[in-house]
Order: C-alpha cells, then structure tokens, then sequence
C-alpha cells in the first residue's frame, strides 16, 4: 500500500490549486502546432465522464478506451479512475487481425461500455458482428457528452482496480495486468525519485498510451511531477523520426525515452537531414527499455546527436514490464551507462564471465532495482536463489508490482517463493539475466526464447545481432532469430526485413548471414527469408515477436521476397 495520493486526487486537487497550469500538449506533424490541456479543462472533462460511468453503474466494472492520440483519451482514461471504474486502454484496430484481438480483449474482460469518440464510434460499429461482445454494451461517444453540473464523485480505494493493460501476446489470447490505483502512484512517484529531473520540467512522449510505458511514462507521471507532457502520435515519429528530437528542442523537454529501436531510427534518419535546427542540451534523462538495449545503438546516437547539446550520460536503461506497472531497475542519473564485455561461451553456459576477446559479446546494464523494489535472480528449475554473476531467472517484488492476470487462477506467476527460505511472494517476469558484482541487473534474453541446439544454449538476441550485422543492407532491428522444430533439433531460421528495391542482393545477404553465423556461433543458418520492411511482427514497444514471425512465416502469412536453404519445417519450435 502506497502512502502516495491516486492519480484521481492528484487530479482532483491540481485542478483545484493550479487550474491554469498546463499538464498536456498535443502536437500535430507539425511539432509547432499545439492544443494546450490545463488542470482545470481535463478536470472537468473527466468528471462529466466519470459522472456518466457513475450513473450506469460500472464501478470495478472494465470499460474499453478506444482512442487515437490525443486529448479525448486522457479525458476518458482519468474519468474512469474517477469513477472507480477498469479503464481498458486498446488500439484503434486497423485490420483483421487487430478487430479480431479487441474482440477477444472484450471476451476476456466482459466490458460495461466502450467509450470512444463519435467519428471513431461510426466506424468502428459498421465492422463488428450484432453478437460481438464489443457492441454488446453501451458506447459513450464521451466528445459530444455535455459538461455535467459538478456531481459527488465516489471515493476510490487506492487497492481498487484501476486498469487492466492487456499484454502485447503473440499467439495467445490477450492477458489483462490488473493494475490498482496504488500501484500506478507507486511506480510514479519512483520515477521521479529515481530519475530525477527539477519539478516542472517538460517531458516528451509518441508512445502508444494503450502501452505501459506510454500511458504510465507519457500521461500519469507528468501528473504527479507537475510539469507538461508534450504527445505526439507513433505515426507521426515513425514518419519522420526527428520530429522527435524537434519536440524535445522546441518544448526544452528534460525527460524522454523509447526502446532501443526508435533511437536506431533517428541515427539513420539523421544521415540525409539538416540537424542545425536541434538543440537537445535540455535532454536529462533519455529513458531507454524494451529488452534488448543495445551498446552500439546508443553510442552511435550519442555520437551523432553530441554536437547538437546531447550529453551521453543522459542516457538511463531501465528494465520493466506492464506486469510491475512499469518500472523495475534504472540506471543511476550522472553516470555513463555500463557495459560488460563477456565470454560467449560462458554465457551460454549460464555464467556472466567477463572476457577481453574481440568476439566477447557487449551487453548494457540495465541498472539498480528501483525503491522499494526487491529483485532476485533464479535458478528457474529449481526456484533457488542463484549466485552474482550467474544467469537465472528474473524475479521481482515490491508495491509496483501488479495484482495478477484478470480471472486467472491457475497462473502462479505472481506467487513464487525461493525454494529453501521460503521468500516470496515475487513476480516471475520470465527473462533470462544476471546481477553484476555491484549488483546491476544485466538482461540476457527471454526465457522462452532460449534456443537450445545440441545440448548448448544460444541467445537468440545475439544471433540476431550477428545476423543483422553480416551485411550492410540488414539492422539487428529488422532480423529474427528462430528454430523451427524438425523432431530431435531446431532448424535455424533467420527472417529479415530487405530494403526496399534490394531483392536483387538477398543472396549476397543471406551468404553473409550464413558465414557470420557460423563463424561466430558454430552454427549453420538452415533458412534465411526475406521479407519486405515494416512486415516483421513487433509489439507495441517494438521488440520483435519470434513466435509470431515463426508461426506466420511456416503458415504463409509472410509475404516472402526472397528465401535460400533448405524447405521449411511443419510446425514452429
């Protein structure tokens, strides 16, 4: 239980004491085109949702928020914690695939209203079924509600269900997070104890608010720090990846952050554009997560953006999940991000040996548990606590970490003990990582994404690495790693998006592919498909989807450009 206030009365009494401070700005592709949001305006837009909700009665209950970017989400997201309701933040679906997984997101949840705009309500009625559970219940069109005269909210139990975030999946049915107004005051107040930046300050965010860090980092700690958050669309950065930086220089934005791949994007974005315009000497805590980081990916950033006021140290791994809220480790502020050089053999035989070989594979700290944050690494088979500097299980407690799965009794997930002391409960997060000597938490891989070949295991993110490094036309963002079941062993599959007009050199890319991995790794690449860019499966964060690609890959759903090796196997690993 948190001694902190819920975001509703950090709402509430903000409003109240600095009306005319303004807590969102909403910008278009035009970076200078704004629409201010005050205390006092997102107040009063809330309550007359929040009075809505109130009167059908959906208190505890899950209510859909189907929004684009923009000031009607946060209006909708915090008048559901007003009212005590679920807020249920999805994507707007754009095809099949992502209609039929709100359907099953309905399913799960069984929502009492789907509030929306009235532009999307028309829309997205005409594409669902009569029997849909999306239109099985009433739908706010909360742009067109009418201010309400003021209402006696209900009080909110900080233990109460505030939000579940459904998960990004792959081939399973979606899991809702259920997440407690506690633990959403919890994680933000730890951001900014731990990510300190001066109170006020501007921060910047495009990431999807159906996302944790997007809706957590984006929209509810700016709140609490009393300091403007600057949104703008995924779109509109996946357009044009500056636009980002253009934020961040415009609003003198102190804090801001992605996953690895959006600063790839931007260091090669910058490579045919001016950057005289960018001043990023603002820029204090430049957040990077959504497993893995990659070392070269932020010294080539720094490296670029330096000259235009970019300080290396502002750069801050963190690691964490939708299942702790959000945050769990964070690099310490004012000091350079650590690196350590180990021994790929060793790692792939569970152990963290440093090794001064230039094959060693470089791997970036994710920092130190947060406050109150209590991590352990495990052996995953035995539940036992392993050693420093031994490649286990992440396991983590502390008041950030979210109640459990919604209606879901026989997942044990949030209820380990350590075998022997009996310590828990804790969060099994199923990553692979161990804790340096100092006690910093470096993530190796996902536990199910482990591949195991003759006994050896492989990191699938580093094979991904050399492979996306074999050829100048190939990134590590845009290359999946896989083994696809032939009965005894893996076959080893390399998918890997193509540039656009670059068919005629997929061999020379996949020869390279071949040679690198079987010289670093031993190991030979039986397949090597190529497919188009922005065709690889990704979640919401952007970390690619192995499974995902692995299952479309063997059933046809990949359009293939190009592919070399031998036939695919029947069915995914």
């Amino acid at each position: 239980m948190t001694p902190h206030a819920i975001p509703g009365q950090v709402l509430r009494a903000q409003a109240a004491e600095q009306p005319d401070r303004v807590v969102f700005i909403h910008v278009t592709a035009d970076v200078a085109a704004a629409q201010e949001v005050t205390c006092a305006g997102l107040y009063r837009r809330a309550s007359t949702i929040a009075a809505r909700l109130v009167a059908l009665e959906l208190r505890q209950r899950p209510v859909l928020l189907v929004y684009r970017q923009g000031p009607a989400f946060a209006e909708a997201f915090f008048g559901t914690l007003l009212a005590g309701a679920i807020a249920v933040p999805v994507p707007v679906p754009q095809f099949a695939a992502q209609y039929e997984r709100l359907e099953r997101v309905a399913i799960d949840c069984e929502p009492g209203a789907v509030l929306t705009t009235s532009t999307l309500a028309a829309s997205l009625a005409t594409r669902f079924g009569a029997s849909a559970h999306v239109t099985a219940c009433p739908w706010l069109e909360t742009d067109t509600l009418q201010t309400a005269p003021d209402v006696d909210l209900p009080d909110v139990p900080g233990d109460s269900i505030a939000l579940l975030q459904y998960t990004s999946g792959s081939t399973a049915d979606p899991r809702g997070v259920v997440v407690t107004h506690d633990n959403l005051a919890h994680n933000a107040m730890t951001i900014i104890r731990d990510l300190p930046v001066p109170a006020g300050g501007a921060s910047v965010s495009w990431l999807p608010h159906f996302h944790d860090m997007g809706l957590i980092a984006g929209i509810v700690t700016p709140l609490y720090r009393e300091g403007a958050s600057v949104l703008m669309s995924a779109l509109a950065f996946l357009q044009r990846p500056l636009r980002w930086l253009d934020a961040i220089t415009r609003y003198r934005a102190q804090t801001s952050g992605a996953p690895n791949f959006a600063y790839a994007l931007c260091v090669r974005a910058a490579a045919a554009a001016d950057l005289s315009s960018l001043d990023l000497s603002s820029w204090k805590v430049a957040y990077v997560g959504a497993e893995p980081v990659r070392p070269s990916t932020l010294a080539a950033f720094a490296e670029c953006f330096g000259p235009y006021g970019f300080d290396a140290e502002a750069i801050t791994p963190c690691y964490g999940m939708a299942e702790a809220t959000l945050l769990v480790t964070s690099k310490r502020i004012g000091t350079a991000p650590a690196i350590y050089a180990l021994s790929r053999a060793a790692l792939e035989a569970g152990q963290a040996t440093p090794s001064a070989d230039a094959s060693a594979l470089r791997l970036i700290g994710c920092g130190y548990p947060v406050t109150a944050t209590d991590l352990r690494i495990v052996d995953p088979r035995t539940c036992q606590e392993a050693p420093r500097g031994r490649v286990g299980e992440v396991w983590v407690a502390g008041p950030q970490v979210a109640r459990g799965y919604w209606r879901s009794t026989a997942d044990d997930s949030f209820n380990a003990v350590l075998a022997g002391s009996g310590a828990g409960p804790f969060l099994r997060t199923g990553d692979l990582g161990f804790l340096s000597d100092d006690g910093e938490l470096v993530f190796v891989d996902r536990l199910k994404d482990l591949m195991i070949v003759n006994g050896q295991n492989y990191i699938c993110h580093d094979l991904e690495l050399t492979a996306g490094t074999s050829h100048p036309l190939l990134s590590p963002e845009a290359c999946v790693a896989c083994g696809l079941e032939t009965g005894d062993e893996p076959r080893i599959t390399v998918i890997a998006e193509l540039p656009a007009g670059e068919v005629g050199r997929a061999g020379e890319a996949a020869q390279a592919i071949r040679a690198a991995l079987f010289s670093r790794h031993g190991l030979p690449a039986h397949t090597v498909a190529f497919v188009a860019p922005r065709r690889l499966s990704r979640t919401t964060s952007g970390k690619l989807q192995r499974r995902v690609n692995a299952n479309r890959l063997l059933a046809g759903d990949l359009r293939i450009l190009a592919q070399y090796g031998e036939p695919l196997p029947a069915s995914p690993r």
